[in-house]
């Protein structure tokens, strides 16, 4: 019997009952290692398995569809929607606890780290800390991947085209500016090995909100972050900064789309993108 068992698969559940690919919380999860120690498994589906590797011996991973029976002390189950194999699983459950009929919420705090992220007095990762009574130490991601660096900045420009209000449009524009500065555009947009080859490749990572600022921010880079719309108020370990556009009454809205003519990360210029990275 293991002590620890941690689930998270790269799926949460939104308030509408729909299922979202969450690859960014399967990755801020990772933290929990520093609090629980090295005694532990990792259920997930398959997939996570090709990028949550990068950052646990992938001898600990288990995959959720799979398994078939199943004994830990501890049970830090992250998802918030029921899967099939819950009733598999034995042991002291906690953050979303599963009684053989329905999922319960430990706690506010374990509520408010899943989307939309309405309710977060701290930043996630603090309040995820906290969630499960452990004290905030500024705990860090355990993936530690060392390559050269051959690019002063690195693109991370791809959003989801459904997620319009993501997206920042001046990126040719920034390029030009940047023109003393060797640039990378964005790699391995279906290969997370590529994908994590390319960001450690780059000293700075200029990023919109996406996967990509979560995975620099794991491989300790400096990052731009361009944010606003969605505020998943990650912890920036002295390592982000972070640019808003101005204050609107609807932010942060998590919308898709914009209900403005001009959605509010255009406002965001590149001379202030230019200013950061000067004072980094």
């Amino acid at each position: 019997m293991t002590k620890n068992l941690i689930i998270k698969t790269s799926y949460s559940k939104l308030p509408d009952g729909s299922i979202k690919t969450n690859f960014g919380d399967l990755i801020r999860s990772t933290i929990l290692i520093e609090c629980i120690g090295n005694d532990f498994l990792w259920l997930t589906d398959s997939k996570s398995i090709p990028l949550l590797k990068y950052f646990i011996d992938e001898k600990k991973i288990l995959n959720l569809e799979e398994v078939k029976e199943l004994e830990a002390e501890t049970i830090y189950n992250l998802d918030n929607y029921i899967s099939e194999s819950f009733n598999k699983i034995r042991g002291n459950w906690r953050g979303y606890i599963w009684d053989g009929k329905v999922l319960t919420p430990e706690n506010k705090k374990i509520e408010s780290i899943t989307p939309p992220y309405e309710n977060l007095e701290n930043s996630w990762q603090q309040t995820f800390i906290e969630s499960f009574n452990f004290k905030w130490k500024k705990q860090d991601y355990p993936l530690n991947i060392t390559q050269k660096e051959k690019f002063d900045i690195g693109f991370n420009w791809h959003v989801n085209p459904e997620w319009k209000t993501k997206q920042w449009h001046y990126w040719k524009e920034l390029e030009k500016e940047l023109a003393d500065y060797s640039i990378s555009w964005q790699e391995g947009l279906d290969n997370f090995e590529k994908y994590i080859k390319w960001l450690s490749s780059c000293r700075v990572i200029i990023t919109c909100e996406t996967l990509g600022l979560h995975l620099a921010s794991a491989l300790r880079k400096k990052i731009i972050a361009i944010v606003g719309p969605l505020d998943g108020k990650e912890y920036h370990y002295n390592r982000i900064s972070f640019i808003k556009p101005k204050e609107r009454e609807c932010m942060p809205c998590n919308l898709r789309d914009c209900k403005f003519k001009e959605p509010c990360l255009n406002e965001i210029s590149t001379k202030e993108i230019i200013n950061v990275l000067h004072n980094n």
